[in-house]
This record gives structure tokens, C-alpha cells and sequence, in this order.
């Protein structure tokens, strides 16, 4: 007992010697010296990395996204940050003052910015279906986890066709979609400026998708060609109560083809929010 108790003494003595020579040094608590966590989630129907059906889902260690932090009479940051990977201090952020809030905006893949904003051009490719996390105010020295909420900044037109003739192959229906395709992203105000270009995408098969910037519906044009026969129209003459395609949400165009004709058995919103139905009929 003497033993263990001599030991026990010999220990502490050790321990205040090591600490003495400045080996036990005491955490800081200046707030600038946390770290900046984030809890980056994704809304309904947005893309790549780990997705549900519903299109909610989470990212994945390394996915990367650009970070805006700003205070409008200080000064901003932008940063390209990994999940899981970066580490980003309130001391890395010269313009946050103690005691203020601030504001953090991002988007997903990651852009070059000019300001606050961005150029961007849809392609119908995994990189374009562009997820922005509005911006959100933040204690400055905030310890818990920021919370970025990401949603499509794209709209995705669905167009699916029902044939009631066994000689027609859907599949070999060829669909062209063409649209406006260029414009500019403002994370702050979470606001879009169309540009001036429009592209054509082609796509096969009996259900087709693309991925489309907000627009109104009457710069829109589908062209449906089954062999040798073809038709074309606007979003808005199918429906004028349909004015605008809206950031994320999601369209549905239904085609029944029968007889020779195809008939436009509606126009649905799912996913993103309801925006209505649509009954008509194309002949083609």
C-alpha cells in the first residue's frame, strides 16, 4: 500500500513538473480561434452525391462546394470547401468582428465568382443540375454547426410518352428541347439574370429529361419526331396558365400516342411543389 501510494506521489509530482515547463498548455477560448462547421443538407430533387427518390439526400467526404461568407459593410471571403476535409477558423475570416453576425451563402459543384454572383451555362450533364444554399446570418464565434440548405437552382422538363399502337416503338420517339441556356447566379439575393443564348438538346426513348434554366414558357419549344413525322410547339400554347419554369421544380409533360395521333394527356408538377394539370390534344 505504501508502494502504490509512493507511486501516486511520484505521478502528480511528475505531472506538475511537465506542466510547469508549459507541456499542458490551457485550450484557448477566443472565439476566433473555433472552428466553422457546417451541417450541409439537400432539399427535395437535388443531385449528386447521395440521393433518395424524392430527391433529398446528403453529401459525401470530399464533395466540394464554393463558400461565400460576407458582411456587407466589412468585407467578404470565398472559399472551396471539402466536406469532411476542410477546416475553416472564424480567424480565417479577416472581416467578421466579434459580436456581429454575418452571412454565409454556397453553391454546389463549385463556381468561379465575380462578387457574389456567377456565369453559368446548362448542359445536360450531372454538373448542371447547380444546387445554391440560400444565404443564411450567423453569430459570429457561433460554435454548433452551420445549417446550409441546398436546392435546385435549375428546373427539370419531363417528357414521357403512352402509346396505344403496338407498332410504334417509344422508345425510337426522338424529342428536342430548346431553350435559353445561359445567365447569372446571385448568391446574396438568391435572384437570376437570363442571358442571351438558347441550345437545343435531343434526347430518345419513351420517357426523357432536361435540365433547364427558369425562363418563361413561351421561349421554351418541344419538338416530338416519331419517323418521319413531326410536330413542334411552345410550353405556352399548351397550357397559358403555365407563365414561367421555375427554379427547383420539376414539369411533366404527358403524351398518349394513339391512332396516329398524339394526344397531350397532361401536364403535371411533382416533387418540387404542384404548379397544376393541363388537358389537351396534338394531332400530329
Amino acid at each position: 500500500m505504501k508502494r502504490m501510494i509512493s507511486n501516486g506521489l511520484l505521478l502528480m509530482a511528475l505531472i506538475t513538473i511537465g506542466c510547469q515547463k508549459d507541456d499542458c498548455p490551457t485550450p484557448s477560448t477566443d472565439p476566433a480561434d473555433r472552428e466553422v462547421s457546417f451541417a450541409a443538407t439537400i432539399a427535395m430533387m437535388t443531385r449528386n452525391p447521395q440521393l433518395n427518390e424524392d430527391g433529398s439526400g446528403s453529401f459525401n467526404t470530399g464533395d466540394t462546394f464554393t463558400l461565400y461568407a460576407y458582411h456587407d459593410a466589412t468585407g467578404s471571403s470565398t472559399i472551396d470547401y471539402a466536406i469532411g476535409l476542410s477546416t475553416l477558423y472564424w480567424r480565417d475570416l479577416a472581416f467578421a468582428t466579434e459580436g456581429e453576425k454575418i452571412n454565409f451563402a454556397a453553391c454546389y459543384p463549385s463556381q468561379i465568382l465575380d462578387g457574389d454572383s456567377f456565369n453559368f451555362k446548362v448542359e445536360q450533364n450531372t454538373n448542371s443540375d447547380l444546387l445554391i444554399a440560400g444565404a443564411t446570418d450567423v453569430n459570429v464565434g457561433e460554435e454548433r454547426p452551420i445549417a446550409l440548405t441546398f436546392r435546385h437552382a435549375t428546373h427539370r422538363l419531363v417528357v414521357k410518352f403512352t402509346s396505344k399502337d403496338s407498332s410504334l416503338v417509344t422508345e425510337s420517339i426522338e424529342t428536342r428541347c430548346t431553350a435559353y441556356a445561359t445567365g447569372q447566379f446571385h448568391l446574396t439575393s438568391g435572384t437570376f439574370t437570363q442571358g442571351d443564348t438558347k441550345e437545343t438538346y435531343t434526347a430518345t426513348g419513351s420517357q426523357v429529361a432536361f435540365l433547364l434554366l427558369p425562363q418563361s414558357t413561351q421561349d421554351v419549344t418541344l419538338e416530338v419526331r416519331i419517323g418521319d413525322v413531326s410536330n413542334r410547339w411552345t410550353l405556352a400554347t399548351l397550357d397559358p396558365q403555365f407563365q414561367t419554369i421555375e427554379q427547383g421544380k420539376e414539369l411533366t409533360v404527358n403524351f398518349t400516342i394513339q391512332n396516329g395521333e398524339i394526344s397531350f394527356s397532361g401536364m403535371t408538377i411533382e416533387g418540387w411543389g404542384d404548379q397544376g394539370t393541363i388537358d389537351d390534344e396534338i394531332i400530329v
